[in-house]
């Protein structure tokens, strides 16, 4: 079964549209809903609001990427994209949630997914795919329940950056950000690692001496 981004692609080769965008209708009712009404919905520009990578970002600013968004619904384990698919979008979790999952290679060869990170409303992936040309995913992202996302592909990345560069600027920024934050954090795990190795080997050369002895 293909994922939804090797879908996307084979469209994309055939000359084919992307898929639908949020329409503007819709998001002049979210734009304009009343947070007094009765609806208890969180409106997309609203929703983005609240995302941390996106506070620098004015509500007029919010409203034109909103435009260049996609919206999709994703039943339990659909894949949106697996792992050694090229990258062509950045999402994030509208609603539910989703599993991120690495396939490793064990003995004989035989690949087994196993699972990394949970997804949830509010969190964000694949932002590598906005900055580096023909990236590969590392990971497999599949639905974990009904999920619902919002997505920029890298088509939408260029209209964006003709038609509004300072938007387009500073959501680069933020993908930027993003990175630098993953790549930090994975450094201060692996150094906390090779603390902890050479702890272990440490006191496996004080419990070797106690038994020479």
């Amino acid at each position: 079964m293909n994922s939804y981004e090797a879908d996307i692609k084979k469209n994309r080769e055939e000359h084919r549209a992307l898929p639908r965008k949020v329409e503007l209708s819709m998001l002049k009712y979210f734009w304009q809903a009343s947070p007094l009404g009765g609806s208890r919905k969180v409106t997309i520009p609203k929703f983005l609001r609240g995302i941390d990578v996106l506070s620098g970002f004015t509500d007029n600013e919010l409203r034109i990427l909103t435009k260049f968004l996609h919206h999709r619904r994703f039943t339990d384990n659909e894949m949106v994209f697996a792992q050694g698919d090229m990258g062509i979008g950045f999402y994030f979790v509208y609603s539910g949630q989703l599993n991120i999952l690495i396939k490793n290679k064990k003995a004989g060869n035989e690949e087994r997914s196993t699972l990394n990170i949970l997804l949830e409303q509010g969190d964000y992936f694949g932002e590598l795919a906005l900055l580096q040309q023909n990236s590969i995913r590392s990971a497999t992202v599949v639905a974990q329940n009904s999920a619902q996302l919002l997505g920029i592909f890298k088509p939408d990345m260029d209209e964006l950056i003709s038609r509004h560069p300072v938007v387009a600027t500073k959501l680069l920024q933020s993908v930027s950000m993003i990175i630098a934050h993953r790549l930090f954090s994975l450094t201060e795990e692996m150094s906390r690692l090779q603390t902890k190795i050479l702890q272990l080997e440490h006191e496996r050369d004080n419990t070797k001496v106690i038994r020479e002895k």
